[in-house]
């Protein structure tokens, strides 16, 4: 699914007086490119609440060009809670590494047989080309029993898709009710997702 987002360059504009009047700044940017823009705050809360950091986000520029990009971080005010500049990566043809969600399908042996599926990653790194990047990856549990795990390793990536992230980590496990306290706290230990919302400003004011 692609989503879209007006952006708009920034020329002598400062950040503090972009965000009093609903406007988000940030950069693009890539190995041969670095700009500041801005975005409508309202506009880039609707679109991140669904692309997120796992699909392309394609930023329509006032001199016409269509950018495709990947949110790589969104820095937070500190009281606030709200976003106070993004950084846009532009994509081109290079393969980037990226998170993208995993899917679990299947009812595991192990469920049927009274024990508990724990979901440790919900999402995986993956090494790709931007043409290729998959919406979620499919992972079939069902043959999971009581004690047994799913690792990285075992996963059966789309072609084109490579493993960016150690083989040996745990993505699933099915475990007995009284091990479920256990594995919620490895889930705890790993982030849902990459940490990519930050405290801070990004940029400081003269």
């Amino acid at each position: 699914m692609e989503y879209r987002l007006k952006a708009y360059y920034r020329e002598g504009e400062r950040p503090a007086a972009l965000r009093r009047v609903g406007k988000l700044p940030g950069v693009i940017y890539n190995r041969s490119l670095n700009r500041k823009v801005y975005v409508e705050l309202s506009e880039f809360d609707k679109v991140f609440r669904q692309a997120s950091i796992h699909h392309v986000i394609v930023l329509e520029l006032p001199d016409g060009q269509e950018l495709p990009t990947l949110v790589r971080q969104v820095n937070l005010d500190k009281r606030r809670r709200r976003p106070e500049h993004v950084d846009f990566y532009v994509l081109s043809d290079e393969p980037v590494e990226m998170y993208v969600p995993l899917r679990f399908v299947g009812t595991p042996v192990g469920v049927r047989e009274g024990g508990v599926l724990q979901e440790v990653h919900r999402d995986i790194l993956v090494r790709v080309s931007p043409r290729n990047i998959p919406e979620y990856i499919e992972v079939d549990v069902s043959g999971l029993g009581i004690g047994d795990s799913l690792h990285a390793a075992d996963l059966h990536l789309p072609e084109g898709v490579r493993l960016a992230m150690p083989p040996e980590e745990t993505l699933a496990a099915v475990v007995p009710p009284e091990d479920v306290e256990k594995l919620a706290a490895m889930a705890a230990e790993a982030p849902a997702e990459p940490e990519v919302i930050r405290k801070g400003k990004k940029e400081e004011e003269a």
